[in-house]
């Protein structure tokens, strides 16, 4: 089944006032068409939008807990301002999931987003594992001594276990002890067979109607063919891409 590309969708291309926005460097309009068309695709063509378009609400108005802030670090990794981020946070306040993974920290800021998600729903925690300072980017490294995840504020941590070192060790050992999980997050070393590992290890442990996300997708094929391989419903938006096992 081939991979659905969200950005190119034909609700949000024939939409004049969305695409005019756009033109005008106003992406909100067309954001959301492009997110309810996504819902659409992995969830059904019945699927109720209402709930997203209340947790897009919540974005627009901003309703969130505020990041830390460090002047001395650049911000960063996966971003509310982008359909990616955005398509992140509506899909745990919508699936209320009770546990989800994540590979690759770094700054935290797509950590944040999930914790802010988890807060509003008063349910679930986030396990995440993250090599500090390995990224070939060096723009996801610390130059001040900075701790990883340093932008997430300590109200949203009671959600939240780190665990640093090798996902390879590390990412067996976590999901074996935990059983079952709703969601499995890629964003750490995207080459082609860490990428495959990661998809590989987890894909048994989520349960049905649960989700694969990963950032840049584009860079290789390890995403594409853990879909086609495993028959999964899959969409991709510029870099970022989501799966639903069922």
């Amino acid at each position: 089944m081939p991979i659905y590309n969200a950005s190119n969708t034909s609700t949000a291309i024939k939409n004049p006032v969305a695409t005019l926005l756009f033109k005008l460097g106003k992406k909100e309009k067309l954001h959301d068409a492009i997110i309810f068309d996504s819902a659409k695709h992995i969830f059904g063509q019945n699927t109720d939008l209402t709930n997203w378009k209340k947790a897009l609400e919540e974005l627009k108005k901003n309703d969130l807990i505020a990041p830390n802030e460090n002047k001395q670090n650049k911000l960063v990794g996966n971003s509310l301002n982008t359909t990616f981020g955005k398509w992140i946070y509506c899909c745990l306040r919508i699936l209320k999931p009770d546990v989800i993974f994540e590979t690759g920290v770094a700054h935290g800021y797509s950590s944040w987003i999930i914790l802010n998600a988890l807060h509003k729903n008063k349910n679930g925690k986030l396990i995440s594992i993250d090599l500090p300072n390995n990224d070939t980017n060096t723009e996801y490294n610390f130059n001040h001594q900075t701790n990883t995840g340093w932008l997430v504020p300590e109200i949203l941590r009671n959600r939240w276990e780190m665990h640093l070192g090798d996902a390879k060790v590390l990412l067996p050992q976590l999901l074996n002890a935990e059983k079952t999980i709703d969601i499995f997050f890629h964003d750490s070393d995207h080459s082609y067979g860490h990428m495959k590992f990661e998809f590989e290890t987890s894909l048994p442990y989520i349960k049905q109607g649960g989700l694969i996300l990963s950032d840049d997708v584009h860079k290789n094929e390890a995403f594409s063919e853990i879909v086609n391989s495993k028959g999964l419903t899959a969409l991709q938006f510029n870099k970022g891409g989501c799966a639903i096992i069922k």
